[in-house]
């Protein structure tokens, strides 16, 4: 499944996790923005969601990206999209595509409160 270039046009950002100690002893996680990429960010259809659902109920979005820039994204890694300020968990491993065309991640929307 190869993915046109202009499917690829929601800005999105990599948070890295950073791990600090804080003055009590305890530890503090925060989150480093790295550089905008362009995927495509897809919510699951009826027939993936259902699929995925057995696997992991949780999958809010699907996102498809170069695989340059995500075939070795961590899991505990947070993906933000640059023009609605929304936060996004990565949900398992990268899925990369045998030929090195594109990867895909199954991620879930941050509720923030």
């Amino acid at each position: 499944m190869l993915l046109p270039i202009g499917e690829m046009r929601e800005p999105v950002a990599i948070l890295k996790p950073t791990t600090t100690r804080d003055a009590s002893g305890g530890s503090e996680t925060t989150y480093e923005q790295g550089e905008q990429l362009w995927v495509a960010l897809r919510s699951p259809t009826t027939r993936e969601a259902a699929q995925f659902g057995q696997i992991n109920a949780d999958v809010s979005h699907i996102l498809f990206g170069h695989w340059h820039d995500l075939n070795s994204i961590p899991s505990d890694s947070r993906l933000k999209h640059l023009e609605t300020d929304v936060e996004f968990e990565v949900v398992g491993l990268p899925m990369n595509d045998p030929k090195r065309a594109f990867t895909r991640l199954n991620i879930i929307e941050r509720e923030h409160g």
